[in-house]
């Protein structure tokens, strides 16, 4: 069975990470799912479509790591070092 040209256009465009043809990509799998006439299953099909789309174009944020400071030891609540002097 051969595919549409637009089901062949928007895998092309994930494939290649086009920005201007993913853009045109998202508008195609929401004016599909808008359609009045679209079935349950063709609007499941858009949407998972459309999140493969919205994935490539907008790829997940790097979450941000901060330096952290070393910490010294001894130091703190009652963690000095404990010796026999001190009866302990």
């Amino acid at each position: 069975m051969a595919q549409f040209s637009e089901v062949v256009r928007i895998e092309a465009a994930i494939k290649n990470k086009n920005v201007k043809e993913l853009e045109w990509s998202l508008w195609y799998c929401r004016m599909r799912q808008a359609v009045p006439s679209a079935r349950p299953a063709d609007v499941r099909y858009w949407s998972g479509v459309e999140e493969k789309v919205s994935a490539v174009l907008a790829p997940p944020v790097a979450v941000k790591v901060y330096p952290v400071k070393k910490k010294r030891e001894g130091r703190g609540l009652g963690m000095g070092p404990v010796g026999e002097e001190d009866g302990g």
